[in-house]
C-alpha cells in the first residue's frame, strides 16, 4: 500500500482530537512510555511480554495474556498491545473492560499514526471490533453544563471521575439515575433515562437550573399555626390558609448550548472519519489496479472486501458529521440570548474568491 501524504497525516492529527472529545476514555493514566520516546531496552522487555501475552491468547491461556499484555503496557503505551489486551478481556468475558481497552487503542493508534503509518491499521481494527463490543453493553453519555466547583456526578449510583465526564457510561440496561451533586452532598441536577443494550443514550444537566435551598427550619416553624384546642378548627383553617403559586416555568434558550457541542463534536468525528476511511478505500482501490488492472485473482477477494468495508464507513461517517454540524449550528444560533430591540443580526453566506464566507452580520 503506498505511503499516506502530509494531507493524511493532518486529518489523522484532527480525529485524534475529535476522538479524545467526544468517543474515547482518556490514556492520560497509562504508565508505560510512548513507543516513540521508548528506549532499547525498555523496548526489548515489552516486546518479550507482548510476545508471551500473545502466545497465551493463542492458546486461550487468558489469564496470563491479560497479565503479560498489562506487563507490556506498563513499559512502553503501544496501540498495539492495548489492541491485543482488548481481545483477551473480551474473550474472557470482560466486556465492559474490553470496550474501554479498544477505545485506548484506538486512540494511541490514531495519536501515533501521523508518524507511525503501521498503526493505521490498529486503528481502525479497534474501531471495528469496538463496534462488535458495543452491542452487547448499555451505555449513558452525559454532557454537564456550568457544574460548580466541587460537584460530583453520579450515574447508575457509581461517581464519575470529573475527567471522564464527557466519556460514555457503562451501565445496566434498565432504568438509571443521572445526578449532579455540589460540594456538600446537595442534588443540583437529576435525570432518570432508559438505557438499552447496543445503544448509546445521551444525558445533558445543567447546574445553572439548581432548585432554590430548602426553607430553613425557624422559619418553617414559624409559618406553622398554634394549636387551637377547641376541636378541629385549627386544623381547618390551617387547611384553608391560601398556597403560592407555583412560579411558572421559563424558557431559557441557553439549554439548547450543551446539545449543540455534542452534535457539533459529533459531526466533526464524523467528518475526521470520512477522511480517514475515504483515503484508505482509495489506496486500496489504487493498489489493486496496479497489481491487477485486468482483473483481480481469487486470493485478492479479501484486499477487495477490505476496500468495499473501508468506502461503506466512509459513507457513513460524511453522512453523520454533515447531519451532525448542520444540528450543532442550528442548535448553537437557536440557544442565542434573545436580540435587544434595538439590535440586529443575520447569518451570512456568501462566495468570495476564496471559496465561501459563513459569519454574522449585525447593527446596533
Amino acid at each position: 500500500m503506498r505511503s499516506v501524504d502530509h494531507r493524511l497525516r493532518f486529518f489523522v492529527g484532527s480525529c485524534a482530537v475529535a476522538g479524545a472529545l467526544v468517543v474515547g476514555p482518556s490514556i492520560a493514566n497509562a504508565a508505560g512510555v510512548s513507543p516513540l520516546d521508548a528506549t532499547a531496552e525498555q523496548k526489548k522487555e515489552a516486546t518479550d511480554h507482548f510476545a508471551a501475552g500473545k502466545q497465551a491468547l493463542a492458546v486461550s491461556d487468558l489469564e496470563k495474556a491479560v497479565s503479560e499484555l498489562r506487563a507490556s503496557l506498563a513499559v512502553v503505551d503501544s496501540p498495539n498491545a492495548h489492541l491485543e489486551l482488548a481481545r483477551a478481556l473480551r474473550d474472557s468475558g470482560q466486556v465492559a473492560d474490553s470496550w474501554l481497552e479498544y477505545g485506548r487503542a484506538s486512540e494511541t493508534a490514531t495519536q501515533l499514526a501521523p508518524k507511525e503509518e503501521r498503526y493505521l491499521k490498529t486503528a481502525e481494527a479497534a474501531v471495528n471490533e469496538r463496534v462488535d463490543v458495543e452491542a452487547k453493553l448499555a451505555l449513558v453519555a452525559v454532557t454537564v453544563a456550568n457544574a460548580p466547583a466541587g460537584a460530583t456526578l453520579k450515574v447508575g449510583g457509581r461517581a464519575v471521575p470529573p475527567q471522564e465526564w464527557n466519556t460514555p457510561s457503562i451501565v445496566l440496561p434498565g432504568s438509571v439515575d443521572v445526578v449532579l451533586t455540589d460540594s456538600r452532598g446537595a442534588e443540583i441536577a437529576r435525570r432518570t433515562v432508559t438505557a438499552a443494550t447496543g445503544q448509546t443514550t445521551p444525558v445533558s444537566l445543567d447546574g445553572a437550573t439548581a432548585s432554590p435551598p430548602p426553607t430553613p427550619p425557624e422559619k418553617a416553624a414559624a409559618d406553622v399555626p398554634e394549636e387551637d384546642h377547641s376541636g378541629s378548627g385549627g386544623a381547618a383553617a390551617a387547611e384553608e390558609l391560601p398556597s403560592s403559586p407555583p412560579p411558572e416555568p421559563t424558557s431559557d434558550p441557553r439549554r439548547m448550548r450543551p446539545f449543540a457541542y455534542l452534535t457539533g463534536g459529533i459531526g466533526v468525528a464524523g467528518l475526521a472519519s470520512f477522511t480517514v476511511f475515504g483515503l484508505l478505500s482509495n489506496a486500496t482501490y489504487s493498489d489493486l489496479q496496479k497489481i491487477c488492472p485486468r482483473g483481480c485473482p481469487p486470493d485478492k477477494h479479501g484486499e477487495i472486501d477490505s476496500g468495499i468495508t473501508q468506502q461503506t464507513i466512509a459513507n457513513v461517517s460524511l453522512a453523520v458529521g454533515l447531519v451532525g454540524l448542520a444540528t450543532g449550528t442550528t442548535l448553537f444560533f437557536l440557544s442565542l440570548p434573545a436580540p435587544s430591540s434595538g439590535t440586529r443580526a443575520a447569518l451570512v453566506v456568501a462566495p468570495t474568491y476564496q471559496g465561501a464566507y459563513l459569519g454574522i452580520r449585525g447593527s446596533l
